[in-house]
């Protein structure tokens, strides 16, 4: 079980109007949902692609849950909108496919900017082209499992937030394309809007969505079981 809390260190993300920054949403959530894979799921190994305020580049998070051999790679973000104190609100469930809508695709294309503080950001020149992402034979593979957690976690956070949901999309992240396993990225709700900036930053908010995603994870193995043993 991989969890990748988006940003950090340099990189912060997206930043509310009271100055809450995405990459500490993130990480607080993704370590929230880590204890309680550990407390209530102990034969699940939890393996964090960053456990601290630091800048991971987007090739080597996929690289980290390669080499750890997971089996489940869950990016966590928060959304945004050019717009301060935005109406738009609740959670978003991503799929790595190319875009449909012209939000799915402005959305990925600000997750992607981050390149911007990497050393190379050449090295995503390849994968300008969504057709690489379409046609990866290894994301394909996995494509029914991501579809199938997607719709999991979707109902999850209906069940255990009082956020809207969103529901389950499809976007081009460049994160989701390392990571050869089943995998998908939440986007936990808007920073954006002031409402919901605060929510995010909470306790309470971030229990919620922590609790939301680990029940996701446990009906999610608990199909992988069953399926596997018939």
């Amino acid at each position: 079980m991989v969890l990748d809390a988006g940003h950090g260190g340099k990189d912060a993300g997206a930043v509310g109007t009271n100055k809450v920054y995405e990459k500490d949403v993130n990480l607080a959530v993704a370590l929230k949902v880590g204890e309680l894979i550990k407390d209530q799921l102990p034969g699940v190994k939890v393996v964090y692609t960053r456990d601290d305020d630091r800048f991971v580049e987007l090739y080597k998070r996929g690289k980290i849950a390669n080499e750890k051999e997971g089996d489940l790679f869950i990016s966590i973000h928060c959304n945004s909108t050019p717009e301060r104190n935005s109406k738009a609100r609740g959670t978003e469930v991503y799929l790595l496919r190319p875009g449909k809508t012209k939000d799915a695709i402005a959305i990925a294309k600000t997750e992607n900017s981050v390149i911007k503080y990497e050393d190379d950001p050449a090295r995503y020149k390849e994968l300008d082209d969504e057709n690489y992402i379409l046609t990866s034979m290894a994301h394909a593979a996995y494509m029914h499992h991501s579809e199938k957690f997607a719709g999991i976690l979707d109902k999850s956070f209906k069940s255990h937030t009082d956020r809207a949901s969103r529901g389950v999309k499809q976007a081009g992240f460049y994160v989701l394309v390392g990571a050869s396993m089943p995998n998908v990225l939440i986007e936990l709700g808007f920073i954006s809007n002031v409402e919901e900036e605060k929510y995010l930053a909470s306790q309470k908010g971030q229990n919620q969505l922590a609790k939301a995603i680990f029940e996701g994870i446990k009906s999610y193995k608990d199909y992988y079981d069953i399926a596997n043993n018939n």
